[in-house]
């Protein structure tokens, strides 16, 4: 049987949040028809957004590696890792696993060329994504028309996804100007902090906000729950690299 592997932390509330999207999204009638998972609730990791804007990601990438053995010690088929902003060294973490790395960048922003392929979207994240310019990386190589917020809108959304978790708190009703303002004529926003995911947002925006979380979610049950035959064959469309 396939086990999965959940590189946790970055931040607790989201890895058990994205670990609730799994359950919520497996067809299952029982308990042995969800697949097993070793979450690992790595609070210690280092900041992922001071990593990216000291130019010094060592400490961080040597911690996750802690994780990436102990999957390795216990058959993991697949690793997740619930946070965006450390994608921006995926290749290296790739690098360092003999088991697949879900990329959770890739799947957004292909799954979003799918989906809304004529409609502009925002990117909502930490400022080290914005800064290491992963998304648009794969966006450019995808096809995607992806934007940055405004510079002052960028520190607005930095300090809300820090409030969360510093407070644990869910509805933060200043970004909703944020919201009107990106979502306006068309515009889809995209949450690339797992942060932002765990958030309650009125209704009226549902329609216009789109989470890398949950679909890096969906992703991984389609994974998962897939024969060993089918699970190879689909492996490709999720991990490896856009660009």
């Amino acid at each position: 049987m396939k086990k999965l592997g959940i590189i946790g932390g970055m931040g607790p509330l989201a890895g058990c949040e994205f670990y609730r999207m799994l359950i919520e999204a497996t067809p299952a009638r029982r308990d042995q028809d969800h697949f097993d998972v070793i979450l690992s609730g790595h609070a210690s990791i280092p900041d992922r957004t001071e990593a990216v804007e000291s130019g010094d990601s060592s400490q961080l990438i040597a911690a996750i590696s802690e994780d990436i053995q102990l999957f390795e010690q216990n058959d993991i088929s697949l690793i997740a890792i619930p946070c965006n902003t450390s994608h921006t060294y995926y290749e290296e973490l790739q690098e360092l696993s003999s088991i697949p790395i879900f990329n959770m960048v890739k799947n957004a922003v292909k799954k979003l060329k799918e989906e809304a392929p004529d409609r502009q979207v925002t990117l909502f994240s930490t400022r080290g994504t914005y800064k290491s310019g992963v998304y648009l990386r794969y966006a450019e190589a995808l096809g995607l028309d992806l934007r940055y917020p405004e510079e002052a809108d960028q520190e607005l959304v930095m300090r809300s996804i820090y409030h969360v978790k510093g407070t644990q708190e869910t509805r933060i009703p200043q970004l909703d100007p944020l919201l009107d303002k990106y979502t306006a004529e068309g515009g889809l926003v995209l949450f690339a902090c797992t942060e932002l995911s765990v958030l309650e947002i009125p209704e009226k925006y549902c329609n216009n906000v789109a989470d890398a979380m949950m679909m890096m979610a969906l992703g991984v049950v389609d994974l998962m729950k897939a024969g060993e035959e089918d699970f190879e064959k689909l492996l490709p469309s999720f991990v490896g690299s856009a660009v």
